[in-house]
Parts: C-alpha cells; sequence; structure tokens
C-alpha cells in the first residue's frame, strides 16, 4: 500500500503527475517525460548526497546535486524520483529499504533509458551494478513512476 509522505503537498504532486502523465499518453511506452515535468513545476528542491552524485557522475569532488523530488512511500520502501535542476535530462530513481537499510539508485534518459545502476547498503560504499543485473529492479522501478494509476490509496 503507498502512503502519503509529505501530507497535502503529496495530493497536489500526485493530481499534477496524473494529469502530466494523462497528457502524454503519446510518447514512448517508458517515457518520463511527464513525471519529469510534473516533479520540476510542483516537487519540492532537495539535494542528492555527494557520494551519490559523485558515483552516478553527475558531479566531482565533495558536491551534492540539486534536484526537484516526488517521494512516495510503499510500504518499507521509500521511493524518490528526483530531476536534476540544471539539467532536466538527468534523471534519479532511488529506492530505499528501511528494514534492510539498503539503497538501489538508477541514473535514467527522460526516454526511461538505464544509463547507470548503483547499491549501497548503510555503513558500506556504493557498488555500481551492470544494467543486465540492474535490469528487473530498475523495471519495476519504471513501472512504479509511469503507471500513477495505482496511487489511489495516497491520503488514506
Amino acid at each position: 500500500m503507498v502512503s502519503k509522505v509529505k501530507g497535502n503537498r503529496a495530493w497536489l504532486l500526485l493530481a499534477t503527475l496524473l494529469a502530466a502523465l494523462a497528457s502524454a499518453q503519446g510518447a514512448a511506452p517508458h517515457s518520463l517525460k511527464g513525471v519529469i515535468d510534473a516533479v520540476v513545476q510542483n516537487g519540492p528542491e532537495s539535494q542528492l548526497p555527494a557520494h551519490l552524485s559523485l558515483v552516478l557522475g553527475l558531479n566531482k569532488g565533495e558536491l551534492g546535486t540539486a534536484v526537484k523530488q516526488a517521494v512516495m512511500r510503499d510500504g518499507a520502501v521509500v521511493r524518490t524520483f528526483n530531476v536534476r535542476t540544471t539539467n532536466h535530462d538527468d534523471v534519479v530513481m532511488m529506492a530505499y529499504d528501511e528494514q534492510s537499510r539498503s539503497m538501489k539508485a538508477y541514473l535514467v534518459s527522460p526516454a526511461g533509458k538505464l544509463l547507470k545502476a548503483v547499491a549501497y547498503k548503510a555503513g558500506a560504499p556504493a557498488t555500481e551494478r551492470s544494467r543486465a543485473e540492474a535490469q528487473g529492479d530498475f523495471a519495476a522501478e519504471i513501472k512504479f513512476w509511469t503507471e500513477t494509476a495505482h496511487l489511489p490509496a495516497v491520503g488514506k
């Protein structure tokens, strides 16, 4: 079951996401354009951690990456959809499992193509994953963010 993370702000973001996705039906099956547009317009400002930004190749050194963000909770998993504020072609989807304290992150093109995948557990360094290794859980993340019609439980 999906539940809200940030109160009324989640409702507004959800409504905008649904409207944007409905208008983007002519796009490619895994296009993220509607979600990207909605997050850029309505998502709160946030920042990706410096170590994740470095591993994904978004920044060098010890700089985080400024993003607009959507956050959804799905049971013990917190999912985020991040769009870089300076380049909307840089999209990072993340899934954090609170029980295992592990994170999977995906650098994705706006067309929904996996560019890079990493995984890490609390207290351990991030490890890059091959596209083949990440493909199954990456497909689940794409499905989660592109098929938002399954989100009626938000706000209940």
